[in-house]
């Protein structure tokens, strides 16, 4: 069995749902990486202030995002496992008890090292249980046809947290100090992120008597045929139940790691520095949290077209001309220093875009390969190998930045990374297990 229908024998009968709860997982899940990844980019422009205050290196601030990354990778296992058990009712809204609980503490950090503590760790593992690999574990198991742009619409919450909640931050932080923007950041995860997730998730389409899609199964109704879908290409690998010991074994789990370490350097590393980079260019803080706004609707725009191109196209090809234009942004965002003009605009259009395709893509490719009953556990795991990367990118750009004096360096070692990547997913292949196609008829 390949975990992706799954059959329930008391539903044999039924047929199609008018409404399709899938889309409201979906919508939940908008909102709720929309939170999430606010928190989790917002420290971009917290880190100007802190910095201000405290009088640390780049480095040092950096150093705490660099700890946030790798503790929400190293939780993310556990985030995985819990899904496959509990379902996205019980582990979301327990993250965002712990996040809250975490920002609030954050609030009253006074040194380097309870930063680290606080948001470095504690956040980071709260991040973990409402973030990307939470909602991978899961999302995969309400689509298959649409898989890619169910995901990217799931996803786009992410640009729109970046748009919305990044320059509402720097809003507060110039009005009330940092202090408190924490602490409104803490109470806002507290009483709307938890409550919305226990009420309306479920973990897949058999709790409220339905199949992936919508769809009744293939025997229920003739004539009914999906006009798109994904075509078995390697029945002996997709015919495999995939557990974490038997992926491990496999050429392409490791491939899919190194891939994600590779992407998540280059894309935190950017992420993180983008705002300071553009304010060392003689961008003002507020014009730069407002580009950086302009890459988070870009990057909601990249998730929903690049998911769905990745349904049509297949998911190398897709992340191959994604890649390409984040490559143009990050070149467009090193050369502000000496040509301003429209390249704050054309980094945020261009490098949001590519980056974007990544939150649909990786689970989709990895789904693809993978998918089974412990596929939580899998990807928890492939994504630990993007925390590593996120972790070790924004600090040794940090570092970088201050010992040479510039970003340039670093963002080209990011342009050669992204591409790095999307050569492992050839690779990878998953079109050769599993291929979108233009017609899928029963049998």
């Amino acid at each position: 069995m390949t975990g992706e229908r799954i059959m329930n024998p008391k539903t044999e009968n039924r047929i199609k749902p008018a409404i399709y709860y899938g889309w409201i997982i979906l919508f939940v899940a908008f909102i709720t990486l929309g939170v999430a990844f606010g928190v989790w980019y917002s420290f971009s422009v917290f880190i100007i202030s802190i910095i201000r205050e405290f009088g640390w290196t780049r480095a040092e601030a950096s150093s705490i995002f660099s700890l946030f990354i790798l503790s929400q990778a190293l939780m993310g296992y556990g985030a995985g496992y819990l899904q496959d058990r509990m379902g996205p009712r019980i582990v979301v809204p327990l993250g965002a008890v712990f996040l809250a609980i975490a920002l609030a503490l954050t609030s009253r950090a006074q040194n380097l090292w309870q930063f680290q503590l606080t948001y470095g760790i504690l956040a980071g593992c709260g991040i973990s249980f409402l973030g990307f690999v939470s909602h991978s574990a899961f999302l995969p198991r309400w689509f298959e046809r649409k898989r890619g742009l169910a995901l990217g619409i799931a996803m786009s919450g992410i640009g729109f947290g970046m748009l919305l909640v990044v320059p509402y931050v720097e809003r507060l932080i110039a009005a009330h100090g940092w202090r408190n923007a924490y602490l409104y950041l803490a109470c806002f995860v507290l009483f709307f992120v938890g409550p919305i997730n226990l009420v309306f998730n479920r973990r897949e389409p058999a709790q409220v008597n339905q199949y992936p899609d919508g769809d009744p199964p293939d025997a229920e109704f003739s004539g009914d045929h999906p006009k798109r879908g994904l075509r078995v290409v390697d029945p002996e690998w997709a015919a495999v139940d995939w557990n974490l010991k038997n992926a491990f074994k496999t050429r392409r789990f490791w491939i899919l790691m190194a891939m994600f370490f590779s992407v998540s350097f280059a894309n935190q590393s950017i992420l993180l520095h983008s705002v300071s980079a553009m304010v060392d260019s003689g961008i003002d803080s507020k014009a730069a949290a407002y580009f950086f706004g302009i890459a988070g609707i870009s990057g909601s725009a990249g998730k929903i077209l690049f998911g769905y191109l990745s349904d049509i196209l297949g998911r190398e090809k897709t992340k191959l001309i994604a890649d390409v234009m984040a490559a143009i942004g990050i070149g467009a965002l090193m050369a502000i220093s000496i040509f301003k003009g429209p390249l704050p605009l054309l980094f945020g259009l261009f490098f949001g875009m590519g980056y974007g395709a990544v939150a649909p893509l990786i689970p989709a490719i990895t789904a693809d390969i993978f998918l089974g009953k412990d596929f939580g556990e899998i990807f928890a795991v492939i994504a630990f190998g993007g925390g590593i990367g996120g972790a070790v990118g924004a600090y040794a750009t940090g570092l970088l930045r201050d010992l040479a004096g510039s970003y340039e360096l670093a963002f080209i070692t990011c342009i050669v990374l992204i591409f790095a990547s999307c050569l492992m997913v050839y690779l990878a292949a998953p079109g050769k297990v599993r291929k979108p196609v233009k017609e899928v008829q029963n049998p």
